[in-house]
């Protein structure tokens, strides 16, 4: 009797286990986290042969999914399969819920379920009405001018990061002439707002509080290339001069130039190597040498390769990026030498790409919705950030990188990425 009864039990097992060996493997997707205005997701390292890459879709109903993560190039983490994470920067933040699922691509596709994720923190840094902002790194606070539709009159107003609410504090200041400007820079251990209403004076902000210290009659200048070197020298590019404002004398002189570059689209300091670029929008690069006062010693012409080598200067730095002939370069201004990156292509180039220095790393942005992260050790990428916005400023603080970007129809926004 038990024999008939184990004959007749072993056929069953035998199906049994044929089935648990033929059911398909699934790669296992936690539930993803919120964080910030950006949604991390994590999954188990699957049972796969063959490896070749992870595909990380997004779907708002379920069904109709698009892949979010780069498998087009080859050193991008989706052929690492000992990297199992993955943070989504492009999401549509007025979404309510979406999904997602993650599948492993090799001899075989092994794939997660459909994981809901219900967007129940829909919060952005700051928006409004913004024309431009700086960052106030002494008060960690943001130094914002926001516009009005109903005055020709724009509002210097400042953001406090910690609270994450703007302060009381606020000044008019005109910014609707194209002869206007406003800029940002420190002297005496403080961010100050420079503002050029465009009647022969630059009047000077506390910009953490807005009040007003100083007004110093200069030239009129109209909309002309300016900076200063954040020790108290206001600098204005006009044609054949550099017009050298001293913030503490309220006195300003002219140095001629001698190069060959009459007229720059933008100026920028080097407090590194303590000189002056000024960048016309081709190959050319105005050195101003500058002495400890911060008036001008002598200046020259630098000429990158190439016809139109587009020089993007990085912020906090002596370095420019370059593109010669499709190959991007960094070009060191100190000792004016080239090192080779592993970024190719012209179409990284655009005429509003911004770059940044902190931290060893190279925070570039090409003009589009991607920031490259490049190490300073071999100047390779370490980490690439795709967003849903084209930012138009960048800035590193604590752990995080901030970017000021246009969203919408005239909204204006600030967000940041955890580091």
């Amino acid at each position: 009797m038990i024999k008939i009864r184990l004959f007749c039990l072993f056929p069953a097992l035998v199906f049994f286990l044929s089935c648990k060996d033929d059911a398909p493997k699934m790669l296992v997707l936690h539930t993803p986290q919120q964080v910030d205005n950006s949604i991390v997701l994590t999954w188990e390292q699957p049972d796969i042969s063959g490896f070749r890459y992870y595909m990380v879709m997004r779907a708002s109903d379920g069904q109709n999914y698009s892949i979010i993560n780069d498998i087009t190039t080859p050193t991008s983490n989706a052929f690492r399969w000992e990297i199992t994470s993955f943070t989504d920067h492009t999401y549509p933040l007025e979404a309510d819920t979406l999904y997602y699922k993650i599948m492993a691509i090799g001899n075989e596709t092994v794939s997660s379920g459909n994981v809901l994720f219900r967007n129940k923190n829909k919060k952005l840094l700051l928006t409004g009405n913004l024309r431009d902002v700086y960052y106030i790194e002494e008060a960690n606070k943001i130094s914002v001018v926001a516009y009005s539709n109903t005055s020709s009159y724009n509002t210097l107003k400042v953001f406090d990061l910690q609270n994450e609410q703007f302060l009381p504090n606020e000044a008019d200041i005109y910014l609707s002439s194209s002869c206007t400007w406003i800029m940002w820079g420190h002297y005496n251990g403080k961010t100050e707002a420079y503002h050029y209403p465009g009647d022969n004076t630059i009047v000077c902000y506390d910009a953490a509080t807005t009040q007003q210290l100083a007004t110093i009659t200069i030239p009129y200048v109209c909309y002309e290339p300016h900076t200063t070197n954040h020790k108290g020298m206001i600098y204005i590019y006009a044609y054949n001069y550099l017009y050298l404002v001293n913030r503490a004398t309220g006195n300003y002189t002219r140095y001629q130039r001698t190069g060959q570059i009459s007229w720059a689209d933008y100026l920028y300091y080097d407090l590194k190597g303590n000189k002056l670029y000024a960048l016309q929008n081709y190959n050319n690069i105005a050195v101003f040498n500058l002495k400890e006062d911060g008036s001008v010693v002598s200046d020259e012409v630098f000429q990158t390769p190439g016809s139109n080598a587009t020089p993007v200067f990085i912020e906090n730095s002596s370095l420019f990026m370059v593109n010669i002939d499709g190959q991007v370069k960094i070009l060191d201004m100190e000792n004016q030498t080239y090192h080779s990156t592993d970024l190719t292509g012209s179409s990284l180039f655009y005429y509003d790409m911004k770059a940044v220095l902190a931290n060893n790393s190279i925070y570039l942005s090409d003009g589009a919705n991607t920031i490259y992260k490049i190490s300073t050790a071999g100047y390779t990428t370490s980490d690439i950030f795709t967003l849903r916005v084209v930012p138009k400023k960048l800035f590193v603080s604590d752990g995080y990188l901030y970017y000021f970007v246009e969203y919408g129809n005239n909204s204006i926004m600030m967000d940041k990425i955890r580091l």
